[in-house]
Formats: C-alpha cells, sequence, structure tokens
C-alpha cells in the first residue's frame, strides 16, 4: 500500500480569491480519504472521503481554471 502526495496548479482563478500557479497540495491516504492544503493567503486545510470527492468539487466544477493535477505515489514500508 502507499500514500499518494498530489499538487494542483492552474492557469486562471474564476473567483478571484485563490489565485493561480501551484495553489493545493495534498495526500490520498490508503483507504481514500483525501486532505488537501489551500497554499494560498487565505489557507485552509480540508478533508474529503475520496480524491474523486476533492476533484468534483474544486477542479470539474471549474474547468475554465484550467487545473492540472500531478500525482506522485509514496512507497509504504510494510512494517
Amino acid at each position: 500500500m502507499s500514500l499518494k502526495y498530489f499538487k494542483v496548479s492552474r492557469r486562471y482563478d474564476e473567483s478571484g480569491v485563490s489565485g493561480t500557479g501551484h495553489i493545493i497540495d495534498g495526500i490520498v491516504f490508503n483507504d481514500g480519504t483525501t486532505v488537501i492544503k489551500w497554499l494560498t493567503e487565505m489557507s485552509s486545510i480540508a478533508i474529503y472521503r475520496s480524491f474523486e470527492e476533492f476533484k468534483a468539487i474544486h477542479i470539474d466544477s471549474h474547468p475554465q481554471n484550467e487545473a492540472i493535477t500531478e500525482m506522485i505515489e509514496i512507497p509504504q514500508s510494510s512494517d
């Protein structure tokens, strides 16, 4: 099993609140729970039941922002 780190970057900010560029760091846990941290001036942390739930709320619902998500697997030891 492994954790997954991801980052979200975007070209546009429809709301004008959270900016452009690298705006979110996140982790997807083995059970699918997803935690994000907004890297913006008004930073916050949020927890979602799944990556798909997070994506539906913050990525898919704002296609005009042209967000790009990069995912990196973080291997876990078997201990």
